[in-house]
């Protein structure tokens, strides 16, 4: 049953995009894109054990560091507003921290915007003593879950099929009816918040709605291995009801805000899967999104990018939660986090900012990215990433696809994040998108080169739509598992994208059977096995890979069908003895397509072995005959995004050195500035250059000659921005 709703929810939203011509996610607020946000929750200091909070301390601090948005907690632990039917702090009294924000904030020009607890937990004093209706009950005539959340009193879980549900509805209508807010914040919208065991309620709610809608009753057992399958349906059953009436608290909250105003709805959606796995009714009531994630900044770069790709306004996390509440010590890896945001067209949110109001120390890394922005404002709103080189997000492994050696994992996720940084790393203009974008041909045809590094499932639409799509004369990459699988996670014994790719799973017996055994037993991976250029390609690669070996990872045993030419073999290491084919190219209509059988985009995302980046590279070249919109010439630290609106073009220029380059969750006080940094920026005939500028003030050598526009920086610090502006 659970399957059956998965599938269901995925079909909605496969559904959804392609019958929508335009993106179902308009960006609703240009402001949205730069905002520079100050998080203030009230779960932790300054709002528990003791009220410490100073609404006029907190705006100075903002406006010290070029903050312009304050998303502020109208609930924590306790509600922050008068008027609710939710307890306050016990040294609160009468005031009013909302409108306390609001009138130190609305002087310095800062928008802000109330979060509105959705179904989170509350005190357990509130939902045992003070409001005991709003009681999740775990067990029948029991108490809700009890979970710790930082310092202060302990939390209860809540029931939105009790009197919660209108205590709720009155808190968003005098929210936005009696506030000047500029949106509505939301948490995550999901229908079991904090509830353990089987996720079922014994409130009245619960019992009386689901018989009434079912005629079942809520099975219960302390032990969980008591359920009898039958019960189990039933407990399916419940979710699906529940989960309904859910989506219309969802969407009733939607029509009671924009019954008074007309402002966008935030929500947290956590991290880039789950953008797939959202009911869609629920993407469709939001307007913009929020990554409460705290991963690398490559990560950062193509999740930002995947939500801008959609149509998303989105906010990354800068920062994550921490237990040092009191003290700022993070450096220029708030800073990184932040201009990656901004080069991706996100805006960025402090996690936990509060700090900052007396532990000044290190306000400049955030205040220097912020004036950035700032000074950058207009442009940024107005501008979207140029489309060239996408990426497919994608981390669906079926059984037994996942392969693994004692360091490194050759899977579905690895190898479109490897892809992802093969071309970042090497300046080539890159997005990621969603694999819903697969049912949107429109979409795709923006792009001249697409990569599906390890997407191990496609349905038949989208394998017509891809044939399309190379058909009219776009580039396709292809890796390792893609389409290999049905779509139950089954192996099958052919491509879905056979006639594309021009290869077929081979199944090696004899000689070469001992042979692919006696190569990939060593510490559980491939042992001295390589990628090689073909001696008697007729196409492609350059001299430069001429006898050259390149490290092999796992791989797919292939053979070539009727269309299908080998580029690189797959050889051993002693005598480079051919085994089977590595890399494969072929032509369909007006586009080609290259298939490789190794997952080297994993490898390379783990290992970073350079070579396999030139050739993700170089192979991505060989399928399309357009140039890339810019060439760099710098260290793989300087990341690049090319940003158009009508009249100007924005190249970022985002200096990634240190061990934030890819470790997460990692300080940095210094940052090695990059050198001789040249610049080659190709501009269409029909344009002519009106000025050229820079967003950080430094000397550079400039020259326009047919066609180009080329750029030398002697020196480069954290961040530069070129733009471009057209007559």
């Amino acid at each position: 049953m659970l399957l059956f709703i998965a599938m269901k929810r995925l079909i909605l939203i496969f559904s959804i995009f392609t019958i929508n011509a335009s993106p179902i996610f308009p960006q609703s607020s240009n402001w949205l894109k730069t905002a520079r946000v100050f998080l203030i929750d009230a779960y932790q200091p300054p709002f528990v054990p003791e009220l410490e909070y100073n609404a006029e301390e907190l705006a100075e601090t903002m406006v010290d560091m070029h903050a312009n948005v304050l998303r502020f907690g109208t609930m924590g632990k306790f509600a922050t507003i008068q008027g609710v039917r939710f307890s306050t702090h016990p040294d609160q009294g009468d005031r009013d921290l909302l409108q306390e924000s609001i009138d130190a904030c609305k002087p310095r020009n800062i928008k802000v915007i109330p979060y509105i607890s959705t179904g989170h937990k509350l005190a357990w004093s509130m939902v045992t003593r003070d409001y005991p209706e709003y009681a999740h009950r775990a067990s029948p005539g029991g108490l809700p879950e009890k979970l710790q959340m930082m310092i202060g009193e302990d939390h209860g879980t809540v029931c939105w099929m009790t009197s919660y549900r209108q205590a709720f509805y009155d808190l968003v209508e005098h929210v936005v009816r009696d506030y000047d807010v500029y949106g509505m914040y939301f948490d995550a919208w999901r229908p079991f918040y904090f509830w353990g065991g089987k996720q079922t309620c014994y409130c009245e709610g619960c019992l009386t709605g689901f018989r009434k809608a079912t005629g079942y009753e809520i099975p219960y057992h302390e032990n969980n291995n008591d359920y009898t399958e039958k019960e189990l349906e039933i407990i399916d059953r419940y979710h699906q009801w529940y989960v309904e009436e859910f989506i219309g608290i969802v969407q009733q909250t939607r029509k009671l805000i924009k019954s008074y105003k007309d402002v966008p709805l935030i929500s947290n959606i956590g991290n880039p899967e789950n953008m797939a796995r959202e009911d869609p009714r629920i993407l469709e009531a939001m307007d913009a999104f929020l990554y409460e994630r705290g991963e690398s900044l490559l990560e950062r770069a193509e999740g930002t990018s995947l939500a801008v790709a959609a149509g998303l306004d989105v906010w990354p996390y800068v920062g994550v939660y921490n237990n040092w509440q009191r003290v700022a010590y993070n450096g220029y890896d708030f800073h990184q986090q932040i201009l990656t945001n901004m080069m991706f067209g996100g805006g960025s949110i402090i996690a936990q900012p509060y700090p900052y109001v007396s532990h000044q120390e290190n306000r400049h890394y955030v205040g220097d990215a912020f004036r950035i922005i700032e000074s950058a404002e207009e442009d940024l709103a107005a501008s979207w990433n140029d489309p060239y080189t996408a990426v497919v997000y994608s981390s669906k492994n079926p059984p037994g696809h996942i392969k693994n050696n004692w360091w490194a994992n050759a899977d579905s996720r690895n190898a479109s994040l490897g892809a992802f940084a093969a071309f970042l790393y090497h300046h080539i203009q890159v997005s990621s998108i969603h694999e819903f974008m697969l049912d949107r041909p429109e979409e795709l045809n923006k792009y001249r080169i697409l990569y599906l590094a390890d997407m191990t499932y496609l349905d038949k639409d989208r394998i017509d739509n891809l044939k399309t799509y190379v058909r009219n004369g776009g580039g396709l990459m292809v890796g390792y598992g893609t389409s290999l699988y049905d779509a139950q996670g089954g192996r099958m014994d052919h491509f879905g994208l056979e006639e594309l790719i021009r290869v077929r799973p081979l199944r090696p017996v004899g000689e070469l059977k001992d042979q692919v055994y006696k190569y990939s037993t060593k510490i559980g991976g491939p042992s001295d096995l390589y990628l090689m250029k073909e001696d008697k390609v007729a196409s492609g690669l350059g001299s430069y890979w001429d006898d050259r070996l390149v490290p092999l990872w796992f791989y797919e045993p292939v053979e070539v069908m009727e269309g299908g030419e080998v580029l690189m073999n797959i050889v051993t290491g002693d005598e480079r003895r051919t085994l089977l084919p590595g890399v494969v190219i072929s032509s369909y209509g007006n586009g080609k397509v290259i298939y490789s059988a190794s997952s080297i985009e994993s490898l390379f995302l783990q290992d970073g072995i350079s070579v396999l980046g030139d050739l993700i590279f170089e192979l991505s070249q060989l399928v399309t005959d357009q140039d890339p919109p810019y060439w760099i010439t710098g260290p793989a630290s300087l990341q690049t995004n090319l940003m158009k609106s009508e009249k100007s073009w924005i190249l970022h220029l985002t200096n990634w050195i240190g061990n934030k380059f890819e470790r997460k969750q990692m300080n940095e006080y210094y940052l090695a500035p990059v050198e001789n940094v040249g610049v080659v920026i190709r501009i269409p005939e029909e344009k002519k250059i009106r000025s050229v500028e820079t967003y950080m003030e430094m000397p550079f050598e400039k020259r326009i000659t047919d066609g180009s526009l080329e750029l030398l920086f002697p020196r480069i610090e954290t961040y530069q921005g070129i733009k471009i502006t057209f007559e």
